[in-house]
């Protein structure tokens, strides 16, 4: 089977402005805010937003990494990289696609451990085949695929893409 573009490197980059900027308006009254990108290409995303909103705003912004075993998230520990930051803040999780909804469930229950002021959820591209009640806050682009077909977010010599396959 064949990829099909779905997204761009320039219009991926302004879908990531967007979602940076909803942040920014949506958080403009908290002390700090913190991104927690989901393994691998998840934090990968976060980065991206993260750079953008530091680049926007005056807002104290933390980025940390959220290490999970993606083939059994609620099963495998989950690890969240400097604890302390997370206690009483409101934090937003990142991934790079919300397929099933299953680690992004898995990474919430982690997050709830810190007692975080609020929390909400951040993909670049979301399909509608959830098993779980997971809803994106900040989604990029929404696609109605089949089962079948599987979304995926590549970077390859600084240029982002995401394919349908």
């Amino acid at each position: 089977m064949e990829d099909t573009l779905i997204l761009e490197h320039h219009q991926i980059s302004l879908k990531l402005d967007r979602i940076a900027w909803q942040i920014i308006e949506q958080h403009c009254s908290e002390d700090e805010i913190v991104l927690i990108g989901l393994a691998d290409r998840g934090f990968d995303v976060a980065e991206k937003i993260y750079n953008r909103i530091i680049k926007n705003t005056n807002s104290n912004v933390h980025l940390l990494h959220l290490l999970l075993d993606k083939s059994a998230p609620l099963t495998e520990p989950i690890i969240i990289e400097s604890n302390e930051k997370i206690s009483h803040r409101a934090i937003i999780l990142v991934d790079d696609v919300l397929n099933s909804g299953i680690t992004m469930a898995a990474a919430f229950k982690k997050a709830l451990e810190f007692k975080p002021k609020s929390v909400r959820t951040a993909v670049l591209a979301n399909r509608d085949h959830h098993k779980f009640p997971i809803q994106a806050n900040y989604v990029g682009i929404s696609l109605a695929t089949t089962l079948k077909e599987h979304i995926s977010y590549s970077e390859v010599n600084g240029e982002m893409s995401i394919t349908l396959r």
